[in-house]
């Protein structure tokens, strides 16, 4: 498989909380809440990334091939009251990017994927104007402690996913269900990224990103004028306004339009999470999905969360459109529910040509990482979701080398 050189990152991803488990965070304390987590679950000890099992995980990713790892810093572990930063949580860290680095892995660490402090929470979590400012002295103190053993910085993951789950939504904390929240927790993220790219830039020489996630809307009606209206509607309040706001640091949400120092600028590459391609259709009974329905067919669903549509297609789409900004990217997130892990082979495969192809059009992508790199706690789902090259058993912390983590290797060995 040509289109990749010897300098393409191919990678694996995790986050803290979600192979970590409980912490002294919003999440820990919202899956002790009845009926919050959709399986009846709790993260516990999640895949034991904690007490020892990074590093061994970390091996495994190592021996299929990669040479990057994408993982998440726990903000609560690290500075679990304001401005009181703990030295042995750095500690840890320190010997799990060491770890990864001592694997032959170049390490991308991202500063906050979701989860926020108890203190943080309490205080109002993205909408306490304070936030943002704390965000950055974190992001500071993390390059500061962390900085020689990361290759690539993440400020935020998903912005928008968190605004409108947490925020607009009530699936995931806070829960407030608000639209008018939702914009000013997806205005806070922006800001607090602005902020801490600045504080990183002081500090070390490593490039700063930022991860979103793009899914592929397209009307279910080609030709209908409301299912084109309506699909547009969707990926502008989803997407669109926060590609523009990186672009120029204006901030066009239904709030008075206002420009964030700093932002512009602010990326030295740029993520895309992508999972699916969602089919849209005018619903005059939606308003708040900006009056559209998503009737698509062939979705990874569960009862409560559909993932989209597989389409490598969409996931071109999207790379070619963030390409316009004139940043390096990576794909930071793909992947795919699969309990039987027969689709996700095919997937990846299918995938890992879309960024080939891209490629060889121009457009400056430097890395793809498969999620997950093992079974994880997924949010709201809880373990219902297996996403994981390698499956976990929770009672043993047993890992088993699935079908779809040999087609990863074996499209590694093509490409590299």
């Amino acid at each position: 498989m040509s289109g990749f050189g010897d300098e393409f990152l191919w990678g694996t991803a995790t986050s803290s909380h979600q192979v970590e488990g409980a912490q002294h965070n919003d999440w820990t304390d919202w899956e002790a809440q009845p009926g919050r987590i959709h399986d009846g679950t709790r993260s516990g000890d999640a895949a034991g990334w904690w007490g020892g099992e990074a590093e061994k995980d970390l091996a495994r990713a190592a021996a299929l091939g990669t040479n990057a790892h994408r993982m998440s810093l726990e903000w609560s572990r690290l500075e679990p009251a304001p401005g009181r930063f703990d030295p042995r949580a750095f500690e840890r860290y320190r010997a799990i990017l060491g770890a990864g680095r001592a694997a032959g892995l170049r390490m991308l660490v991202t500063l906050n994927h979701f989860t926020l402090p108890r203190w943080a929470a309490r205080g109002g979590s993205w909408l306490d104007r304070e936030l943002p400012e704390r965000f950055a002295l974190y992001a500071r103190r993390c390059a500061e402690e962390l900085g020689e053993h990361v290759d690539l910085w993440a400020t935020l993951n998903e912005p928008a996913v968190l605004a409108f789950m947490g925020y607009l939504g009530d699936d995931w904390p806070p829960g407030v269900g608000d639209p008018r929240a939702a914009f000013r927790a997806i205005a806070a993220q922006l800001e607090a990224h602005a902020r801490a790219s600045a504080a990183l830039r002081a500090v070390t020489v490593a490039p700063v990103g930022l991860v979103l996630n793009l899914p592929f809307f397209e009307p279910a009606r080609p030709r209908h004028p409301l299912d084109r209206l309506a699909a547009k509607g969707q990926d502008w309040a989803f997407s669109g306004a926060k590609l523009a706001a990186v672009e120029d640091g204006l901030l066009r949400l239904p709030l008075p339009p206002r420009r964030v120092p700093g932002l512009a600028g602010s990326v030295d590459w740029l993520g895309l999470n992508y999972y699916g391609r969602y089919a849209v259709r005018f619903d005059p009974r939606a308003p708040a999905q900006a009056f559209g329905r998503r009737v698509q067919e062939g979705s990874v669903k569960t009862e409560h969360n559909d993932w989209g549509e597989p389409c490598a297609r969409g996931m071109a789409a999207q790379l070619r459109r963030m390409g316009r900004l004139g940043v390096p990217l990576m794909v930071t997130e793909n992947g795919m529910y699969d309990p039987s892990d027969t689709r996700r082979p095919g997937f990846l495969r299918d995938h890992v040509e879309a960024v080939r192809q891209v490629r060889r059009e121009g457009v400056d992508v430097r890395g793809y990482f498969v999620w997950s790199l093992v079974d994880n706690f997924e949010w709201a789902e809880g373990w219902m979701t297996p996403f994981g090259l390698f499956g976990l058993d929770r009672e043993t912390q047993e890992r088993t080398r699935r079908a779809s983590a040999d087609a990863y290797a074996a499209l590694i060995a093509e490409g590299a």
